[in-house]
C-alpha cells in the first residue's frame, strides 16, 4: 500500500488522470487501434495474416510510444521543477529520495501507462488469434515493462544533472541501448548485443536475428536473448537508481554520483561484464575475425582508461567538501583515502582491480589461449602509462574546482581537449619531418606511444617512459597547487560603521 499512497505518485495521478482527459485518451487510443486494423486488413491475404500484421503493428507502436513518452516525462521531471522554482519544495518534504524516485518514475508518465493499458486487450487478443504463443506475448510485455523502467531511470538521472529541460534527450535515451547493442552483435563481445531490445523482440517472435557472426554468449556459452536483456536492464538500472537515491535531494553543485567504494565496485562490475561477454572462441588458434588476445588486452587498456577518467570526474566533489576534508585531515580526524578527499588514490585502486580481472581472464583461458599471447608484461606498462595521464587529467580538473571559474569542470574539460588537440597537431607536423621526433612528442605529451609502437620492441617505448616521468612531475605540481589553495586561511570581511 505504500506505493499507492506515495504522495509524489498520487500528485501526478491527480494531475494527469482527470476523468474527462482519461476518457478522451481512451477513446482516442481505440480509434487509433481501429485505424491500424483497417490499414492491416487491406495488406493481408488471409485472416491469420491480418491478425499477425495487426498485432505486430500494435506492439511496435506500444513499445515506441511508451518508451518515448516515459523518457520524455522523466527526462524533464527534475529539470522542470528547477525551472519552475518548485524543486526546493520536494527537497524539504519528509519524503525520502527513494520515495521521490519511485513517485517520479511511475507517476510522471502515468498517462502513458493508461494509454497502453487501453490498447493492451486488443494487442493480446490479436496475438492469440494470430497463433503467437502465450510465452512470447508474456516475454514481450515483461521486456517492455523492464525496458521502460530502465529508460525512465536513466532519463530521470539525466534530468537530475541537467540545468534545463530538453525534450530531445528523451529520443537519445530511448535509442541509446539500440545504438550500443547493435555494433556488439558483430564483435567478440556479442553479449552486449542483448542491450538492443529489437533483437530480443525478434528472438521472442521466432524471427531470425539477422546476419550475425555469433549469438550472445556468456563465459563462452550461448545464452537466450530475453534473460540476458532483463539482467542487463536490471543491473544497469540498479546503478542508476543508486545514483538517484544518493543525490536526488541535493543541489546540482553538491551532487556526487557514487561514493568512492561504490565507484570501485562499478569498475569491477563493468570489467566482469566485459570479460564475461568476451567469447573465448574468437581468441583461439584460428583467430576468428583476426581478433587476438593482444588486441583484447589493448581494448581492455583503452576501455578502462576512459572508464577511470569518467569515474574520476564523477568522484570530484565540491570545493566546500574538499576544504572540510582538508581541515579534518589537518586535525587528524580524516585520512588521505577519505571519501571526500583527493580522488587520484581511488583511480589507482580501480586500475589495480581492472588489471586483476585481465590477469584472471588470461589464467582462466590457459587451456585454449597460451598465457604468453596476452603479453601481460607489456599490458601492465600500458595500463600504468594510461593511468598516469588519467590521474593527471583528473587532478587538473579537481584543481579547477578550487579556482573561481564558473562551471569549472566543463571549462577544465575544454582545456584538456585543447591540450590533446595541440599535442596531436604538433606530433603530426613533426612526424612528417622526423619520425623519431614525432614519436618523442607522442610519448611525452600523450599516452598513445605505447599502443602505437607495441610491436616495435622495448627501445621504442623509451619516450613513453619519459612521458610518464614528466606527467608524474606535472601531477605533483598540481597536487602542490591544490594543497596551497586548501591551506589558505578563510578571509573574513570586517564590518564598517556607516
Amino acid at each position: 500500500m505504500r506505493f499507492w499512497q506515495n504522495p509524489e505518485f498520487v500528485r501526478h495521478v491527480r494531475a494527469e488522470m482527470r476523468a474527462p482527459r482519461a476518457v478522451t485518451m481512451a477513446a482516442l487510443t481505440l480509434v487509433i487501434c481501429a485505424l491500424v486494423g483497417l490499414s492491416c486488413w487491406g495488406a493481408a491475404d488471409s485472416v491469420t495474416e491480418f491478425f499477425r500484421f495487426f498485432h505486430y503493428w500494435l506492439v511496435g507502436i506500444q513499445f515506441c510510444a511508451l518508451g518515448l513518452w516515459c523518457a520524455s516525462a522523466c527526462g524533464q521531471a527534475i529539470a522542470r521543477e528547477r525551472e519552475l522554482k518548485t524543486f526546493d519544495f520536494l527537497r524539504t518534504t519528509r519524503l525520502t529520495a527513494w520515495d521521490l524516485m519511485v513517485g517520479k518514475i511511475c507517476g510522471a508518465p502515468v498517462m502513458a501507462y493508461f494509454v497502453i493499458g487501453c490498447s493492451l486487450p486488443v494487442s493480446i487478443v490479436t496475438g492469440i488469434l494470430a497463433g503467437i504463443p502465450l510465452s512470447a506475448l508474456a516475454g514481450f510485455y515483461l521486456l517492455m515493462v523492464v525496458y521502460v523502467l530502465f529508460v525512465s531511470a536513466v532519463a530521470l538521472w539525466g534530468s537530475m544533472l541537467a540545468e534545463k529541460s530538453n525534450a530531445l534527450v528523451a529520443l537519445l535515451v530511448f535509442l541509446a541501448p539500440l545504438a550500443i547493442g547493435v555494433p556488439f552483435a558483430y564483435s567478440p563481445f556479442s553479449g552486449f548485443s542483448a542491450l538492443d531490445p529489437y533483437s530480443t523482440i525478434r528472438s521472442l517472435y521466432g524471427a531470425e536475428a539477422g546476419a550475425r557472426t555469433t549469438a550472445p554468449a556468456v563465459f563462452g556459452f550461448t545464452a537466450p536473448y530475453l534473460p540476458l536483456s532483463l539482467f542487463l536492464y536490471v543491473a544497469f538500472g540498479a546503478w542508476f537508481a543508486l545514483m538517484l537515491v544518493r543525490n536526488l535531494k541535493k543541489e546540482r553543485d553538491q551532487i556526487c554520483l557514487l561514493s568512492h567504494w561504490q565507484a570501485i565496485g562499478f569498475v569491477a562490475f563493468l570489467n566482469l561484464l566485459y570479460f564475461a561477454f568476451l567469447n573465448p572462441r574468437f581468441l583461439g588458434p584460428a583467430h576468428v575475425l583476426d581478433f587476438t588476445p593482444q588486441e583484447a588486452s589493448a581494448i581492455t587498456v583503452a576501455v578502462n582508461s576512459a572508464l577511470l577518467f569518467l569515474v574520476g570526474v564523477a568522484l570530484i566533489g565540491s570545493r566546500e567538501k574538499l576544504k572540510v576534508w582538508w581541515r579534518k585531515r589537518a586535525a587528524g580526524t580524516a585520512s588521505y583515502l577519505s571519501g571526500e578527499g583527493i580522488v587520484w588514490p581511488w583511480l589507482v585502486i580501480g586500475a589495480a582491480v581492472a588489471f586483476a580481472f585481465l590477469v584472471g581472464e588470461a589464467l582462466g583461458l590457459q587451456r585454449s589461449v597460451p598465457l604468453s599471447e596476452w603479453r601481460l608484461g607489456f599490458v601492465s606498462v600500458a595500463f600504468l602509462n594510461f593511468l598516469v595521464f588519467v590521474v593527471r587529467d583528473v587532478v587538473f580538473l579537481q584543481w579547477c574546482t578550487l579556482t573561481r571559474m564558473k562551471r569549472p569542470l566543463f571549462k577544465g574539460f575544454l582545456y584538456l581537449s585543447l591540450y590533446y588537440a595541440a599535442a596531436g597537431i604538433v606530433w603530426s607536423v613533426l612526424a612528417l619531418a622526423s619520425e623519431p621526433t614525432g614519436g618523442l612528442i607522442l610519448g611525452l605529451f600523450t599516452p598513445w606511444q605505447v599502443i602505437a609502437h607495441q610491436s616495435a620492441g622495448f627501445s621504442a617505448m623509451h619516450a613513453a617512459y619519459a612521458g610518464m616521468a614528466l606527467q608524474v612531475a606535472v601531477t605533483a605540481l598540481l597536487l602542490t597547487a591544490i594543497n596551497r589553495r586548501l591551506s589558505r586561511p578563510a578571509v573574513l570581511v570586517a564590518a564598517t560603521a556607516s
